[in-house]
């Protein structure tokens, strides 16, 4: 609450106006639904999910063009579709109310891990299934793919809201 006080001042609240808006958001926290509680904690978890999902799905349509394109035009690929997937990613994950720099800490790290891991293993299957072997380094491809898909997370989380007090 102390971080809705400031900002409100600093925007030029009187003292007695913020005083009634934090007692209506702390009323308002403190009588909650049960199932809306639930909800809060249920969106975190499905999130969760859907980004690894998501990234799952990215690993397997990247498989073709490990396999047909090479070197910088590659790479320039997957940290479009990195970047673009981790925009997403961030989008979803600010809407959601109520997460703590736990939470953010275990998103900024899960995710990365995951995407990397699926890329390496789905990589692996793809060349017992075909035969073809790729020219690209799989843990090398997986990690730019994961920095990409980090990195507008990262930057909202670090850069934008120090430089901006979001």
């Amino acid at each position: 609450m102390e971080k809705i006080r400031k900002r409100l001042l600093e925007k030029g609240w009187k003292k007695k106006d913020i005083e009634c808006a934090i007692r209506i958001i702390s009323h308002a926290k403190k009588h909650k639904h049960p199932k809306i509680k639930l909800l809060d904690k249920a969106i975190y978890w499905i999130s969760l999910v859907v980004a690894i999902a998501g990234n799952f799905i990215i690993s397997i349509a990247l498989m073709p063009f490990l396999l047909a394109l090479s070197g910088m035009r590659f790479f320039l690929f997957v940290i479009a579709l990195g970047i673009s997937f981790g925009l997403l990613f961030e989008l979803l994950v600010r809407g959601i109310e109520g997460l703590k720099a736990k939470h953010h800490l275990f998103l900024g790290i899960t995710i990365p891990i995951v995407a990397l891991v699926n890329f390496v293993i789905i990589s692996d299957n793809l060349k017992k299934l075909t035969g073809i072997e790729s020219s690209h380094d799989t843990i090398l491809v997986g990690a730019v793919y994961s920095i990409s898909f980090i990195l507008p997370y990262i930057a909202y989380n670090i850069f934008l809201r120090i430089l901006f007090r979001l």
